[in-house]
């Protein structure tokens, strides 16, 4: 698919779209299966070029509507969502091994 954008960041974003699709389906060819028809719709060369250096799992909470506001996530933490802050006082106050 065509990008569209100013030339020089065409010409910047084909290759960044080349490496991030590579990238993204090495490192998760499960999660990217399920996005990459959505993915590679995206024509904006801003939009490759914003994502550049982004995770697969950065670029899916934007799919899902999620705040880019944070990219900067604990990798390998699972949490239990219904658990509350509330819930937790006083219970990780140990030392991190």
């Amino acid at each position: 698919m065509k990008l569209s954008g100013a030339p020089k960041q065409v010409v910047w974003a084909e290759k960044v779209r080349k490496d991030r699709l590579k990238v993204w389906q090495e490192t998760s060819p499960e999660i990217f299966k399920a996005v990459e028809s959505i993915v590679t719709q995206e024509t904006s060369a801003d939009w490759w070029i914003s994502y550049k250096d982004k995770g697969l799992d950065v670029v899916c909470k934007h799919l899902l509507g999620g705040s880019l506001q944070r990219p900067s996530v604990v990798r390998g933490k699972k949490t239990d969502p219904a658990l509350k802050k509330s819930d937790n006082k006083g219970k990780f106050q140990g030392t991190r091994k």
